[in-house]
């Protein structure tokens, strides 16, 4: 792979030429690189093929993101503050790609009392766009509140909500604390916490 940074003679060459494939870069400079035969008859591993079926739906998820007006302008920010060598579809891709994660739930301060706290630590590849949290009661089956943080006006690689609870757990109550997180690309995990009030 060569790259080049053209003169004013040539000023923008992309796509395939000549059997090499030219990728115009956001600085101005060229990636070059001989361009892939196809093989009519290479059969791709199940793992390969599996792979190659990832990409197609994240292909295709991209593209109903971006017509999401506000995810599309969320992400747009991002890459004008990524600086020059910051693109679009790479940054939503490796975003669909990877689901965000969630480092922490802390349940140091819960007791089950109306004040205690609950601390949340998640992260992904591109930003936490919104954080939930339930906190259910197993012994009758119930869910005892349930709150959300959105964060799309600060989306940030990593996310930290200390949440307080509004009300109380019976004491001897076994619980239960979802959290879940989702990243600007709609994926999504979740983490459960049980412990007794």
């Amino acid at each position: 792979m060569a790259r080049i940074v053209l003169n004013p003679a040539i000023q923008i060459i992309s796509g395939g030429v000549g059997g090499f494939v030219y990728r115009q870069q956001a600085d101005g400079s060229v990636i070059v690189a001989k361009e892939a035969l196809p093989d009519p008859d290479r059969i791709p591993t199940a793992a390969q093929a599996a792979h190659l079926q990832r990409f197609k739906e994240a292909s295709a998820r991209f593209q109903r993101l971006m017509e999401d007006v506000g995810v599309k302008a969320a992400y747009e920010k991002m890459v004008a503050e990524g600086g020059p060598m910051a693109q679009l579809r790479p940054l939503v891709m490796g975003d669909i790609l990877k689901a965000p994660k969630i480092d922490t739930v802390d349940l140091s301060n819960y007791m089950g009392k109306v004040g205690d706290t609950i601390r949340v630590l998640a992260e992904d590849s591109v930003g936490v766009s919104r954080l939930k949290l339930t906190i259910y009661d197993k012994s009758d089956d119930d869910v005892v509140e349930t709150a959300e943080k959105v964060l799309t006006d600060k989306i940030s690689g990593a996310a930290e909500w200390v949440y307080t609870a509004t009300k109380a757990v019976p004491a001897e109550t076994l619980i239960e604390v979802q959290v879940t997180a989702y990243d600007l690309a709609g994926n999504e995990i979740m983490r459960v916490a049980p412990m007794t009030a």
